[in-house]
């Protein structure tokens, strides 16, 4: 994985954990809808040529749709005016135009934050927001019945879960401020950077469809005072075509 490997022996023994309590038996073959289309047809072959329409979207326009009604909605804020009604639905997303990995401690409306309706977004609020065993098999789950392309791991400035503490939570935060300190960047965003590492590090899945450019996963931030999210990706990450690796 890219980045993985500066990210220390602390964060290879939690993938390493979690691939462990996930134990996830081998993933079933990719869904009907997900099959190249069915145009071919051999020379003299006296049977029609069939198509069979591929619908779904690619997860940088999901993701730019997001953005949008993410800036809408935070230029409703800046003029005090109220939150826009939810954007149109773009054709061809899945069961949910993208999950979001929201810290549990971030007290806004995440899908209007983002401009969509509830039902549109696979909704995960877990403390920091830390990825465990369970969260990545529902993310799996969702991208294999369900055709989810987009991922959004979201902190929040102001998180109260970051301060030190002598718990669970409290090392997991610990381990994320050495790798902050090392980077020399916020440690909000050195979370939500390595949770989206971690995520595609404890999942096959996640990888292979990574891989093939039919999902992406993107990290950021809640300003919960202005309502606008700041993106932490990389410029490759929002490349219309990942390079080959």
């Amino acid at each position: 994985m890219r980045a993985m490997h500066c990210l220390g022996l602390p964060f290879v023994l939690l993938v390493a954990g979690l691939r462990a309590q996930h134990d996830a038996p081998a993933h079933p073959p990719a869904p009907a809808a997900e099959t190249k289309p069915a145009g071919e047809q051999k020379r003299g072959s006296r049977a029609p040529a069939t198509h069979t329409p591929r619908l779904e979207l690619h997860p940088l326009v999901l993701f730019e749709h997001v953005k949008a009604g993410n800036e809408a909605a935070a230029a409703a804020a800046a003029k005090r005016k109220p939150m826009p009604e939810p954007q149109a639905r773009p054709a061809g997303a899945g069961r949910y135009v993208c999950a979001v990995v929201a810290c549990s401690d971030c007290d806004v409306d995440v899908p209007q934050l983002l401009g969509l309706r509830r039902e549109d977004v696979l909704l995960i609020s877990v403390p920091g927001p830390f990825a465990d065993a369970e969260l990545v098999a529902q993310l799996e789950r969702a991208v294999r019945d369900d055709g989810l392309r987009l991922v959004l791991v979201l902190g929040h400035v102001g998180c109260r879960l970051h301060k030190p503490a002598d718990d669970a939570l409290g090392k997991r935060v610990a381990v994320a401020r050495q790798q902050a300190e090392r980077q020399k960047q916020p440690l909000g965003k050195t979370i939500v950077q390595m949770q989206r590492e971690l995520l595609l590090a404890a999942s096959e899945l996640l990888q292979q469809r990574t891989g093939k450019d039919e999902l992406r996963v993107f990290p950021g931030e809640i300003d919960a005072a202005t309502r606008s999210v700041q993106w932490h990706h990389t410029k490759v990450d929002a490349m219309p075509l990942l390079p080959v690796k």
